[in-house]
């Protein structure tokens, strides 16, 4: 009894009072102690020290003011004290799998089979944090069957209080899981067709552990997924900030092992984040999923013998003998996809490329019905490169590679405006490559958008995203090469009749694009519509439309040009509550409207 014994939470008839405990002052205290208030029980405020702290041996500590704030919540506590025990449990497991693995076949990091090249987060060693309470127990092998693992995710995510608010009491069955999978490949597939969709199915249900798609890119695209229905849209930040944190977690724990699932995973972020308008860090995920694929060699698959490099052991082209076409061809899709983002997002953000086009030695993607269906025979249809596709204008023979052409040309003609700006783009000559330059991108792009293959052919398809997309992205590039030629024009307007010539025929075609980009949307269904203005880009694409019809009705007060901007205007808000780009858009737009009085704009 000559020391203090630790505090517990006990009530007082469960410690025995052999002795009275004598008083020095029958003075009370004006407030509970802290120990009876955060036990929530009746203190009886004896000073010095109450009875219950007596009885319990407890610091009798007596706060000076109702707001002092000393002492934590309980509940914050027991929080704690479950997440210190899980990471003391989850240490004994870890060492337990890590003797396994020193004796197991499975220290091979990633496994290529007849069907899918991934890796399991068991089998490759990746942080197991993502296992919860209720998946811990005694005698369970951490290399399981997927059967059980699926359970895992489900619980996990049921029971990952201190991260998933968002999940309240409402667990995640298998069936959800299942669901939110399906979700992504029926409503979000189309922005990033790059993953064969049985393919993946069929290995995230395997009993094979290396055959597993990685836990992060699983959790991504239930994210994606759950953004794109408004009965889950509630879990998908959840989700990916849990992938997020366990792709990072998966590269430090081996920072220089990457998969093609790495590089997916990152684009799909990417993707994740600009349609949350976290636009900084969509630009470094998509960074991250550059160079990753870059180091994977997938920008160069098809160039042959590799120069000498420092990443040798990932440069050297994946073999016939080892990849089916298939699994080449998810490879080259997932370049493509990489590739478009970076294109667009130095269009649209003035951020500088970081692909370099001369070092692309890729062939654009075959048709999406040849990849999809999964078939032995590699189809017939013959892709070239991006440079031969250019050179001669040939046309595409699937959507994600008219998707690549119509990003690649859209970076050119933004890049024509950021060009004839700098101070080495002056003079005589340089002013004639400008207008060279400037006819050759609008060439391309019209006769990219005469050769789009028949299934991305408006008015027919215009119920297709991709179609939406391609035609909307072929009108913005073409709005903004018409813009930056009005402008070089006006600035050399020494050259006389020309230079007038120029400035109407342009702000002719530049109506023209813009009056085409809302043919479009007013042609789309209200359902297409919400799904179209997810993406940013969409988003972008009607706000320089509305710029143009604004900056005509400010020049001709011609009423047609003011009715269409408020059309687009009305739109954009309203669309605002549910599409956070939209929402930014049109208080943008709203700013422009007041500031030149066409219209009392109030985003609700």
């Amino acid at each position: 009894m000559g020391s203090a014994a630790a505090p517990t939470l006990m009530d007082d008839s469960e410690h025995p009072t052999d002795t009275a405990i004598p008083t020095s002052t029958t003075s009370l205290a004006r407030l509970s102690c802290t120990s009876c208030r955060d036990r929530k029980q009746k203190c009886d405020r004896n000073l010095p020290v109450c009875r219950r702290c007596t009885s319990l041996r407890n610091d009798c500590v007596y706060p000076s003011s109702r707001k002092s704030g000393q002492g934590k919540r309980k509940q914050v506590r027991d929080l704690e004290a479950k997440l210190f025990q899980l990471e003391d449990q989850l240490r004994t497991i870890r060492h337990s799998a890590d003797a396994d693995r020193c004796n197991s076949p499975q220290t091979v990091r990633t496994a290529v089979s007849s069907n899918v090249v991934y890796s399991s987060p068991v089998a490759s060693g990746a942080d197991q944090s993502w296992l919860s309470e209720a998946t811990i127990q005694e005698g369970r092998d951490v290399g399981e069957p997927r059967s059980h693992q699926s359970q895992q995710l489900a619980d996990w995510l049921a029971n990952s209080e201190l991260e998933l608010t968002e999940l309240d009491d409402a667990p995640l069955s298998r069936e959800l899981i299942e669901e939110l999978t399906t979700l992504y490949f029926k409503n979000g597939y189309h922005c990033s067709p790059m993953i064969h969709p049985s393919r993946y199915l069929e290995s995230s249900r395997s009993d094979v552990p290396s055959r597993q798609p990685p836990l992060f890119l699983q959790l991504v695209i239930m994210a994606t997924g759950a953004s794109t229905d408004p009965s889950h849209a509630s879990l998908a930040m959840s989700l990916y900030r849990r992938a997020r944190k366990l792709a990072e977690q998966d590269e430090a724990k081996e920072p220089n092992a990457f998969m093609l699932a790495h590089a997916q995973c990152w684009v799909l972020m990417a993707n994740f984040e600009a349609q949350s308008t976290l636009f900084s860090r969509a630009s470094l995920s998509l960074g991250k999923s550059i160079r990753i694929a870059q180091i994977l060699n997938l920008h160069q698959l098809d160039r042959g013998p590799q120069p000498p490099s420092l990443f040798q052991s990932h440069l050297e082209p994946p073999s016939s003998r080892h990849l089916d076409w298939i699994e080449m061809e998810e490879r080259r899709r997932t370049w493509w996809v990489i590739y478009s983002a970076d294109r667009l997002v130095f269009a649209t953000s003035a951020l500088p490329s970081i692909i370099d086009d001369r070092m692309v030695h890729t062939l654009l993607p075959k048709p999406e019905e040849a990849f999809t269906s999964g078939g032995e025979e590699m189809p017939q249809e013959h892709t070239n490169t991006l440079h031969q596709a250019l050179r001669e204008r040939l046309p595409p023979v699937s959507r994600l590679g008219a998707r690549a052409l119509a990003a690649h040309l859209f970076y050119r003609a933004v890049d024509l405006e950021t060009t004839e700006t700098r101070p080495e783009a002056q003079g005589e000559h340089n002013l004639e490559s400008y207008w060279a330059q400037q006819q050759d991108v609008g060439n391309d792009l019209l006769a990219l958008l005469i050769s789009l293959p028949r299934d991305l052919r408006l008015p027919a398809n215009i119920g297709c995203q991709d179609t939406i997309f391609i035609h909307v992205l072929i009108h913005t590039a073409l709005m903004c090469l018409h813009k930056t030629a009005i402008r070089k024009a006006a600035e050399d307007g020494g050259r006389g009749t020309e230079a007038s010539f120029v400035k109407a025929q342009g702000r002719s075609n530049l109506l023209a694009a813009a009056a085409q980009v809302i043919a479009i949307i007013r042609s789309i269904r209200e359902e297409d519509l919400t799904e179209a203005l997810k993406n940013p880009i969409q988003g972008y694409a009607t706000y320089i439309a509305s710029l143009v019809f604004l900056e005509d009705f400010a020049l001709t007060r011609f009423e047609g040009s003011r009715a269409n901007v408020v059309y687009l205007f009305d739109m954009l808000q309203r669309f605002s509550q549910t599409h956070p780009v939209a929402r930014m858009l049109a208080g943008q737009l709203g700013h422009e409207l007041e500031r030149l009085e066409v219209v009392d704009t109030a985003i609700g």
